[in-house]
């Protein structure tokens, strides 16, 4: 597999880390337990700023190189691109829930487990449909020069949580992930 789809593939193994931690937290909060809101707003922070701003571009920037020249699978992966704003736009709504509930704002216990809910679902079906359909197609028919394009359009940036020194940032995190 390229180097760059083992990067994304990667990324999508330490993210479903970080789902299964949010997870966790939605079931405190079905079950109207004490929920760590620090933790919480860390979870989402580390998801707009990852995920969210490099993550899905990269992942753009490969699949609007292979529609330049494939005619197979054009729908699916422009549902993939359509489906990164849609979580960009989901990770944003459940930032604004947490920080209003943070600040104990009028808003519901039921709203937020929506919202964390759907958000999950959507990511996790949406990581999957990259795992399952998408990558093994662009590994066997991006070319050298395709990779080449990939690599000039997009800056190096390490995950903030899982390789870089700024994990500082999401250290909660990735101290309850070691645990």
């Amino acid at each position: 597999m390229h180097p760059q789809l083992q990067k994304l593939h990667q990324d999508h193994v330490n993210l479903s880390k970080v789902l299964t931690m949010l997870e966790a937290l939605l079931a405190d909060v079905q079950a109207g337990e004490h929920v760590n809101l620090d933790m919480l707003s860390e979870i989402v922070d580390y998801v707009r700023s990852y995920p969210d701003q490099f993550h899905h571009r990269q992942e753009d920037a490969i699949f609007s190189i292979y529609l330049e020249h494939s005619a197979c699978r054009n729908d699916l992966m422009e549902q993939l691109m359509t489906e990164h704003i849609l979580l960009i736009n989901k990770s944003h709504e459940l930032g604004e829930k947490i920080t209003q509930w943070r600040n104990d704002s009028p808003v519901s216990r039921e709203r937020v487990v929506a919202i964390i809910a759907d958000y999950l679902k959507m990511q996790r079906d949406h990581l999957n449909m990259e795992e399952s359909s998408v990558f093994d197609v662009l590994d066997r028919e991006l070319t050298p020069a395709d990779w080449a394009r990939v690599e000039a359009s997009m800056p190096a940036l390490s995950d903030p949580l899982f390789g870089d020194p700024m994990r500082q940032r999401f250290e909660n995190i990735l101290e309850r992930l070691i645990a």
